[in-house]
């Protein structure tokens, strides 16, 4: 069996711990991995923390409304305060599991706002950035750097928030596939508005005909590609002419307009500022902003 964790405190205790005063605490976090033995754990009376265990390989069996469920891999279960605890795991299967124990006057808030205070298994799927959130609140715990409680808190609310968006999409039922090229040319355009990007390359990137990619893109980022492309792009021409020392021509150029007269034309249809307005607009903004702030 392989089994590291990371904790909050040197001393432990079977039935966790209870924290009120802070918003989210992690009291531990770990990894197993089960090779040669089989595992059981039972605590009838559960614990006074919560836990949300990820079942990364192989499968767990545990007890939910008092039967006991087979859980494959993919799934999450979460325990509550107070809740029996009895699961077991069969070398056999070849089980990995990631689990967290935390606490916090905030904790059942959170799991209700990411929609996970109802049921106990959810699905998931395999997520390395899931293992990732683990592994890095796990580390944080083990090295306890400075502010090592605050950081692994942190992490713990982007793991929920992130659990809860996997479960979102899988029960929504969309083509997850699809989805998943659809944000990678997402982040290509991000990545690219400078070059010129043709609608059929970024279609061929999703397998996709060019009126089936544009179908899809507006059904998941509400614009059309180009219009997409032309927000990237004004949104980073904002930014260079408020906070850089480039002229109208070099920012219009850096964004993917050679022509600065076009690239005037664009921005006004997209802010109803000409480049050389938003700029002034900006400065008299910022100067009365100072101003105001000096005499308060």
């Amino acid at each position: 069996m392989i089994d590291t964790s990371g904790h909050l405190r040197r001393y432990r205790q079977e039935c966790g711990y209870l924290d009120q005063k802070n918003y989210i605490t992690v009291n531990c976090c770990g990894y197993q991995k089960f090779i040669t033995k089989d595992f059981t754990s039972e605590r009838t009376d559960g614990r006074l923390d919560y836990q949300i265990i990820y079942i990364s390989k192989g499968k767990g069996y545990y007890k939910i409304a008092d039967q006991m469920v087979c859980v494959p891999e993919g799934n999450i279960v979460v325990f509550k305060p107070g809740e029996e605890q009895c699961y077991n795991y069969y070398y056999k299967e070849q089980p990995e599991v990631y689990w967290v124990h935390f606490t916090g006057y905030g904790a059942r808030e959170c799991l209700i706002e990411a929609e996970l205070a109802g049921n106990a298994v959810f699905y998931i799927g395999f997520s390395e950035t899931a293992i990732d959130l683990y592994k890095r609140i796990m580390y944080e715990l083990q090295i306890k750097r400075s502010m090592h409680d605050k950081m692994a808190g942190a992490l713990l609310l982007e793991l929920i928030s992130y659990l809860s968006r996997k479960i979102h999409e899988y029960s929504s039922g969309s083509n997850r596939t699809k989805d998943a090229n659809l944000q990678k040319v997402i982040g290509y355009i991000h990545r690219n508005y400078s070059s010129k990007l043709r609608v059929k390359e970024l279609a061929d990137m999703c397998n996709l005909s060019t009126y089936w990619f544009i179908h899809n893109f507006k059904n998941l980022t509400g614009l059309p590609p180009i219009e997409y492309l032309t927000a990237v792009r004004i949104d980073k021409a904002r930014e260079l002419l408020t906070n850089s020392s480039m002229n109208i021509g070099e920012v219009g150029n850096f964004v993917g307009y050679e022509n600065p007269l076009y690239f005037s034309r664009i921005f006004k249809t997209q802010t109803g500022l000409s480049p050389s307005d938003f700029k002034k607009q900006y400065k008299s903004v910022l100067e009365n902003y100072l101003i105001n702030t000096s005499r308060s």
